[in-house]
């Protein structure tokens, strides 16, 4: 009875190594498998992030304040592009000269403005500046 357990134990101990060494296996094939990525699938989210559209904002000036209600917003992009231009209160789509310049009118509202300027390419493809601007009659 006593050889019976010796080697049952050692059976026991045995299967138990057998399975840990295969879930290890197991879990390194899996790990490795995770940590390696496609390279063509690298290459095409590096591309994907650099959009070809061209957009400048010359005015406003980013963090601004003004005392007139109405303001300038002006810039350059693509001629063939598509200029969206989003605040609180207001939309506009604009066309670009044939240099690509682009200028409008917005009103403001008191306090801050939250002025979003998107430029849209035939292609599809976009790229966003967003400009904050306080209207306020105090002076400083």
């Amino acid at each position: 009875m006593n050889k019976e357990k010796v080697i049952l134990s050692f059976l026991t101990v045995l299967v138990g190594l057998l399975l840990s060494a295969l879930g290890f296996y197991f879990y390194q094939g899996v790990r490795n498998s995770a940590q390696q990525e496609p390279s063509n699938l690298v290459n095409v989210q590096k591309e994907a992030s650099k959009p070809n559209v061209l957009l400048t904002i010359d005015e406003p000036a980013d963090e601004s304040v003004h005392d007139k209600k109405v303001i300038t917003v002006s810039g350059k992009t693509s001629p063939d592009s598509l200029i969206v231009i989003l605040t609180e209160n207001d939309e506009q789509v604009l066309n670009p000269t044939e240099l690509g310049n682009f200028t409008t009118t917005i009103t403001l509202t008191d306090g801050e403005n939250f002025i979003q300027i998107t430029a849209i390419a035939p292609n599809g493809e976009s790229v966003t500046v967003d400009r904050v601007v306080t209207y306020s009659t105090e002076s400083f």
